[in-house]
């Protein structure tokens, strides 16, 4: 919004207007999810010193005017709290808070109106006294998430505690309290080739909470296969179908309306490359969580640490060197060629991290989620033209995706009636546009 709003002329010359930054307060979890990415979790926590010195240094940052990250051209910025679990750090976030509003009051720096809080908490301390202590503060300036992955049976098969329990119930009851309380009907679920089969059941369950804006992605880690796309697609299709019977006005991340044909722009997809900034609980930085210590370990990640709010950021040339590296970085850079080809690249996602991790170099794109991405596209297409042809409040989609591609994730009578609906829908589109 703040992007639309100050815009002027080509927008990524205005990059700069929103920052996020996070603030990994503590490496320790109450969970242990099957799936999750932080591969080193330990006891390690920030210190508040340690808070103040990383607010202290973005506040400089405006004030100096001559960083590249954050400057006077910044509208906006994003505080963002992450672990582990960030509400076992509850207190903490809510000083950092203080500290930061409290200092851009007393240096005259115009960011504390436009500054938004956030995180996204397993729910598992929700009803701690600090948690509610936090949350009654801030809940103006926040946006909080409670990661539920789904109906209790897969949510409880994957976000498990440290003795093997599930934890839908607590999560469960900390999506209510917050849903009660200010209003927040957040959902964010996470799906793996194994959780594919709930994801029709999961999203419905929460369409029927109220949720308007569902984030649902698969995970970027497995290598999926044609039949996962298959479940994939029929899971949404159902999920569409039951949107479009009840006309629901809402926005799910796995129907995005931009899927369907060739990418236009030559950014990379992931802002982990410079958009975004991470600070670990000692005061390193990192180009974000997914680099850091807790999730790749300490050997791989001080390839691409920044330095430190203690002994200065970008400070030696191996520094700026990696950060050179990674503002250079373009879609055109990393991919393969058939991806670069790629008729349905619109949309597709890569996370930059998980690419450093596994090659040793964040410009090489990992493509285990091709499948998943072409099925997400045929999805997004036959929502968009069925609700179209039904109820006329979105645009048409013609799906790029090549016949023999589809097959691999369709039998040939759902491919063909897939296209029966495109055709119709276009047809529709062109007889209303006198488009001959």
């Amino acid at each position: 919004m703040v992007q639309r709003l100050y815009a002027s002329g080509d927008i990524s010359a205005n990059h700069a207007l929103c920052r996020n930054i996070t603030f990994q307060v503590t490496s320790g979890c109450n969970l242990r999810c099957s799936y999750c990415y932080e591969h080193h979790k330990s006891t390690e926590k920030m210190t508040l010193e340690t808070g103040k010195k990383i607010v202290d240094y973005l506040l400089d940052l405006y004030e100096k005017n001559d960083s590249d990250f954050i400057n006077q051209n910044t509208r906006a910025v994003v505080l963002d709290f992450i672990g582990g679990e960030p509400l076992l750090e509850a207190s903490l976030i809510e000083k950092i808070c203080d500290y930061w509003f409290a200092e851009c009051w007393r240096r005259k720096i115009p960011l504390a109106p436009f500054t938004r809080i956030s995180f996204a908490t397993n729910g598992q301390l929700w009803f701690s006294t600090a948690a509610q202590h936090l949350l009654e503060k801030y809940h103006n300036l926040m946006s909080v998430t409670v990661s539920i992955d789904g109906v209790q049976e897969l949510h409880d098969r994957y976000r498990i505690d440290e003795d093997g329990n599930g934890s839908f119930s607590t999560a469960w009851a900390a999506f209510q309290d917050g849903k009660r309380k200010y209003g927040w009907l957040n959902s964010k679920m996470t799906f793996v080739p194994g959780s594919f089969r709930y994801i029709a059941d999961s999203i419905k369950m929460m369409l029927d909470e109220g949720c308007a804006d569902i984030a649902c992605n698969y995970a970027y880690e497995p290598v999926y296969t044609p039949a996962d796309g298959r479940t994939l697609y029929e899971q949404m299709k159902t999920v569409s179908d039951y949107i479009i019977s009840k006309q629901l006005d809402v926005s799910i991340t796995m129907l995005d309306s931009i899927l369907g044909g060739k990418t236009t722009s030559n950014t990379n997809f992931c802002g982990g490359t410079g958009a975004m900034m991470s600070f670990a609980p000692d005061g390193s930085a990192y180009p974000c969580i997914r680099y850091a210590p807790i999730s790749i370990g300490e050997e791989k990640s001080k390839k691409v640490r920044f330095g430190s709010v203690y002994d200065g950021l970008y400070t030696t040339d191996a520094q700026r060197q990696a950060k050179a590296e990674l503002d250079a970085i373009t879609l055109t850079s990393q991919s393969e060629q058939k991806c670069i080809d790629c008729p349905v690249s619109a949309g597709c996602g890569w996370c930059s991290g998980l690419n450093y991790e596994m090659y040793g170099t964040a410009n090489r794109r990992f493509t285990g989620i091709c499948w998943t991405h072409k099925a997400r596209v045929l999805a997004s297409a036959y929502y968009h033209n069925r609700r179209y042809i039904e109820i006329g409040d979105c645009l048409p989609i013609k799906a790029e995706l090549p016949k023999d591609d589809a097959l691999e994730i369709l039998p040939a009578a759902d491919y063909e009636e897939f296209l029966e609906i495109e055709r119709a829908a276009l047809l529709k589109f062109a007889d209303e546009n006198g488009i001959g």
